[in-house]
């Protein structure tokens, strides 16, 4: 299987290109030595592993596609890089060109057929220009809403009215009255 047929392309993603070739990627490891017979030490190597398979462009990440099997062409997904967090593309070698790509994770060494000396420029100036076009597309400004009309709220005022029998009439007036309201008698103190 070909990395066409295992790639999942996220929403609006598109592939521009791809590139077949190497990619070597550092390892550090602990590895515990026997000294003596009871004594044993730890000690950190560094080691390096080589994978052939595809470098695939899209407009939105690189992902690099991993050949498995000896005589098999199946490729599967083997990491990624978000165009969004690219921070280098360099180049060097002298008998082998070779191309670096960092991100927030480290650092990915490619050793890709078809870019020497000569392809290295537009090679890397094509992976630039999708980093801005990803940058741009994350950083679009935000709006804000419209304004909406402004919300007024109504304060409501609860109070305790004591009513009270008139004297007179035995109609119902309040407790602050000084007169009553049903027969206009003056309230008695």
């Amino acid at each position: 299987m070909s990395w066409q047929k295992g790639i999942i392309l996220n929403p609006n993603e598109q592939v521009l290109h791809s590139w077949e070739g190497n990619c070597e990627r550092h390892h550090k490891a602990v590895v515990q030595q026997r000294v003596a017979v009871v004594f044993t030490t730890n000690r950190t190597v560094e080691s390096k592993e080589i994978h052939s398979g595809t470098l695939v462009l899209t407009n939105q990440r690189l992902l690099w596609f991993e050949r498995r099997g000896f005589l098999s062409k199946t490729e599967r997904a083997s990491f990624e890089i978000d165009l969004k967090n690219l921070q280098g593309v360099t180049s060097g070698g002298v008998i082998a060109q070779w191309v670096s790509v960092t991100d927030d994770q480290g650092e990915y060494i490619f050793h890709l057929r078809g870019i020497g000396k000569k392809e290295i420029e537009p090679f890397r100036d094509m992976i630039l220009r999708q980093v801005d076009n990803a940058r741009a597309t994350f950083a679009a400004p935000y709006l804000p809403p419209p304004p909406t009309q402004p919300v007024i709220q109504k304060e409501v005022i609860t109070r305790e009215v004591v009513m009270i029998p008139c004297q007179y009439c035995g109609g119902l007036m309040l407790q602050t009255a000084t007169f009553c309201s049903n027969c206009g008698a003056k309230r008695k103190a």
